[in-house]
């Protein structure tokens, strides 16, 4: 009985903050605060200090906010456009030829910013304009952009892997590979219901550019695809830490700009003071998320959430495919931050009983808090592709129906065949 009033204290008042639409550090700080009141002195008052501490007591955090700024300072000097014209000269000529660029330039922008909601808006801001005026429907542009920002957060840097990877003490450069293949999986997965849609909408393509159209596009942006390869190659290679990758994702990022003529001091500034205020956003949740997940820790839920899915199965897969099921439905009430924060943390000690290895379950449960970024009401990428298109959110989320399944279909085989996260990993004995 005890257990039950603390875990509806907790609980109860996280939710019910969430509803009155306070901001999610807020709200797990109210609820673990009235949990400290309501069960004094359960939690000692250095545990309340070492809590805000511990949340961000890892190196691996450091690089969250060079992500964020290699993504704003691509977007500030015209990266992102470059890359997006080559998208348009390789896919612009198939039918539905804009849908397909805008999914290509979110798989090339996602090896930058690690963040699915800064793709959304950058991508998005570009794309849905170019769609709408080539006579695309404003929901149907915000829906595949919304669709297809789901895969920065998966091509490595990624920024719910590094926070994963925290939580599980799992190194993050294993995860950021193992993420490739599943977030190329996404793309594929996503051009191929962006292609079936447009074949039966009879959307427009624009004209093949030609080989030489083709290749003048590929050098006018070549500095900028180099950037995701800097990325990859230099955690593959061991050349730097996750964190020292970043820092030369976002130095680069800025020469890069310069380059192509791009480099306004003032667009920079800009860039460094929206990637501290996003990089500030997620900092001060994990900081908070420290003391939350103490409590949680403190109280044994862990334990009898485990107890609660080994009672079902003790079958890896099922198991997994559960946890995903929870995380998806899950994703429907809250925020998917806030299942990654709060819940995932108390899986782990299920998924390390059943011997499941935790890379593979870092992209499983990651690739099912993405999502639950697209499924309604608490989606948040449903909202920023509705707001750039200047369309009805709820004909964004019709539009969203063939690409939300095609990305469950692709989860169930990430779940059910390991080896498509685990392969590259292995194979370059990371």
């Amino acid at each position: 009985m005890t257990l039950l009033a603390e875990f509806g204290v907790l609980f109860g008042v996280m939710l019910v903050t969430m509803a009155l639409g306070l901001p999610i550090f807020l709200a797990l700080g109210l609820s673990a605060g009235a949990y400290v009141v309501a069960f004094w002195p359960k939690v000692p008052l250095m545990v309340i200090a070492q809590g805000f501490v511990q949340g961000l007591d890892s190196y691996g955090i450091v690089a969250i906010p060079f992500f964020f700024l290699a993504g704003e300072v691509m977007n500030a000097g015209g990266i992102n456009e470059r890359l997006m014209r080559f998208a348009l000269a390789c896919l612009g000529h198939i039918r539905g030829g804009l849908s397909h660029v805008n999914v290509m330039a979110n798989m090339v922008f996602a090896g930058v910013s690690g963040s699915a909601v800064a793709d959304a808006s950058a991508v998005g801001s570009v794309m849905i304009p170019a769609m709408k005026k080539a006579g695309y429907p404003a929901d149907y542009a915000a829906a595949v952009t919304a669709a297809a920002a789901t895969i920065g957060p998966m091509i490595p840097p990624s920024i719910p892997m590094v926070m994963f990877g925290m939580f599980a003490m799992t190194s993050v450069a294993k995860l950021f590979i193992a993420g490739v293949v599943p977030g190329l999986l996404m793309g594929l997965f996503l051009l191929a219901a962006s292609y079936w849609i447009s074949r039966r909408r009879n959307y427009p393509a624009t004209a093949w550019v030609g080989w030489s159209g083709l290749a003048q596009a590929f050098l006018q942006s070549f500095f900028a695809l180099l950037l995701p390869l800097i990325v990859i190659v230099g955690i593959i290679g061991g050349i730097a830490t996750v964190t020292e990758v970043g820092a030369i994702a976002a130095i680069y990022a800025a020469v890069a700009s310069a380059i192509y003529g791009e480099f306004r001091p003032r667009r920079i500034w800009r860039a460094v003071m929206k990637a501290g205020i996003d990089s500030c956003r997620v900092l001060i949740i994990l900081s908070i998320a420290g003391l939350f997940v103490w409590i949680i820790g403190n109280m044994g839920v862990a334990k009898l959430l485990a107890a609660a899915i080994l009672s079902v199965t003790h079958e890896p897969a099922l198991v997994m495919a559960i946890v995903c099921i929870f995380l998806v439905l899950g994703s429907t009430l809250v925020e998917s931050v806030i299942l990654l924060v709060v819940f995932v943390p108390m899986l782990i000690p299920t998924a390390r009983e059943l011997g499941i290895d935790l890379v593979h379950f870092g992209v499983v449960t990651v690739f099912a808090t993405l999502i639950g970024l697209i499924v309604p009401p608490a989606g948040i990428l449903i909202y920023v592709g509705a707001a750039q298109a200047e369309a009805s959110a709820h004909k964004v989320v019709r539009e969203l129906v063939p690409f939300v399944f095609v990305l469950c279909a692709l989860l169930g085989f990430l779940i059910f065949f390991p080896e498509l996260s685990l392969w590259l990993p292995r194979a370059l004995k990371i």
